[in-house]
């Protein structure tokens, strides 16, 4: 149901499947009942839909013209979206642009393909397409109710709150923690020192928070329409129900069937030159239900961005190529950075050159979950999936074959300490790290690279191919989905 698509497997592949360790990711839990949590709500629509077919009749119609393309492309997406949105069709061709497009309400830009329909920036220190709107205010929290559970697992969708009054069915609420020092010291994280000066994981003004929406309520039982990914822990934290008015932010948006390329490269500079500071696709704050579909992006540093509280949003064979060696001392930029929840990367690669290290997919500090990377493959010597600061939580990697990690990062970058908890690693094929944080679980099921020394994390099937094939799908098909 992500994209209508149908993945046909080799004869090859039914065969090593004959012979495959079956797991059911069900019964895996930790002692206090933490288990592997629900990726199938990630996605346009929470892969309640699939995504719009990819041939529907555009609105409009441009065809390539020489020079700037920008004011044309743009005026046109606007009226388009202004009409109650549609498809604005791109021919074949190349469009030279001076500034970045933003893909407005209701509104989709397609091309005649990745090898057919090229967008040429004029350089790297623009967004090339974005989509949202960075109008949108944050919203205030409501009267938090807290929450009396002693420990609420990974997994979990019933929360006990002191009251239940105000609250009601269909309402969007934060189930939230602040930090304490008492939860940073257990984590071991209150005393990272660098250089000889003390870094600061996470402050105790922050909260750890996860968006849901409440499906019921029964006396003082609130049940959530999505699985948590994070642990409640009353002896190192207060939780709390938060309720919250969702923006109306920008949604049934997309980009397809194009390419973009940035000449001269931006690949491989350095992380924080603002030349290259740009990225091909930004997804602002509050957008939902969107997507990246069938496109090629070559020559940009940091590619796709996915701000906080962006959601339900699927980036879908989606090719990455860094066409220039990583310079020394550059840092490793991202090619995808989820700051959003319920982002599925699904079919998409990373290529190039040798050298070209990058962090293909990451997670920023405190990311919510469910967010999910399958099947996404990489050819170069690349740094790996990462997520690379301060617990984000609740993160599939699903049949991929790139180096994966989820780590302490320690006194890496500014003190980025645990990065994940609640990570899966589901038949992955390349070099592998799971590390397991002193208060959360981190899995690996069926790892078949090498598995990296630190590796303290809770293992399954370890080195073997296991069934089903794909966690994503198979909880999907136990929604009624796939």
């Amino acid at each position: 149901m992500f994209g209508g698509k149908v993945y046909a497997l080799s004869a090859l592949v039914y065969a090593l499947q004959a012979f495959a360790t079956t797991v059911d990711y069900k019964t895996l839990k930790t002692d206090k009942g933490d288990g592997i949590p629900d990726f199938s709500f990630c996605g346009y629509h929470a892969s309640n839909d699939p995504l719009p077919p990819s041939d529907r009749q555009p609105a409009a119609t441009l065809s390539a013209t020489s020079g700037d393309q920008t004011e044309r492309i743009q005026n046109e997406l606007n009226r388009i979206s202004a009409a109650g949105g549609g498809v604005l069709a791109l021919g074949a061709g190349k469009y030279q642009l001076s500034a970045g497009l933003v893909i407005p309400n209701g509104t989709v830009l397609r091309g005649a393909g990745p090898d057919k329909t090229t967008l040429l920036p004029k350089d790297g220190s623009m967004h090339v397409i974005t989509m949202g709107s960075d109008d949108i205010k944050d919203p205030k929290a409501g009267n938090a109710v807290s929450i009396t559970d002693d420990y609420v697992p990974v997994g979990a969708t019933n929360v006990t709150v002191k009251s239940a009054s105000g609250l009601k069915e269909g309402q969007d609420v934060w189930v939230q923690r602040q930090v304490t020092q008492k939860w940073i010291d257990a984590m071991g994280m209150g005393d990272l020192v660098r250089d000889g000066k003390h870094q600061t994981w996470l402050s105790t003004s922050a909260f750890v928070q996860q968006p849901r929406k409440i499906q019921s309520i029964s006396g003082n039982v609130v049940t959530l329409d999505i699985p948590l990914t994070d642990t409640l822990n009353s002896e190192y934290m207060s939780p709390e129900l938060a309720p919250y008015d969702v923006p109306q932010g920008p949604s049934e948006m997309g980009v397809e069937a194009l390419s973009m390329t940035l000449s001269p490269t931006c690949s491989g500079v350095v992380i924080d030159d603002d030349s290259c500071s740009g990225a091909a696709v930004s997804f602002l704050s509050w957008t939902v239900d969107s997507y990246l579909r069938d496109v090629s992006l070559t020559g940009f540093n940091n590619v796709i961005g996915i701000s906080d509280n962006a959601r339900r949003l699927t980036i879908q064979n989606v090719s990455i190529t860094r066409d220039h060696d990583t310079d020394n001392g550059a840092g490793y930029a991202a090619d995808i950075g989820i700051s959003g929840t319920q982002v599925l990367v699904i079919d998409s690669s990373t290529n190039g050159s040798q050298d070209a290290k990058s962090f293909p997919v990451v997670t920023q500090s405190l990311t919510p979950g469910p967010n999910a990377v399958v099947r996404y493959r990489a050819e170069q010597v690349q740094k790996g999936i990462q997520p690379h600061a301060r617990w984000a939580h609740g993160f599939l990697v699903d049949n991929s074959t790139v180096t994966t990690s989820f780590i302490n990062r320690g006194t890496d970058g500014s003190g980025h300490g645990w990065a994940i908890n609640s990570g899966v690693m589901w038949n992955v094929d390349g070099d592998y790290e799971v590390q397991s944080p002193p208060l959360g679980t981190n899995w690996g099921v069926g790892c078949n690279g090498d598995k990296q020394s630190g590796s303290n994390g809770t293992f399954v099937a370890q080195g073997k191919t296991i069934q089903p094939a794909s966690l994503f799908e198979q909880q999907l098909s136990n929604r009624g989905l796939a």
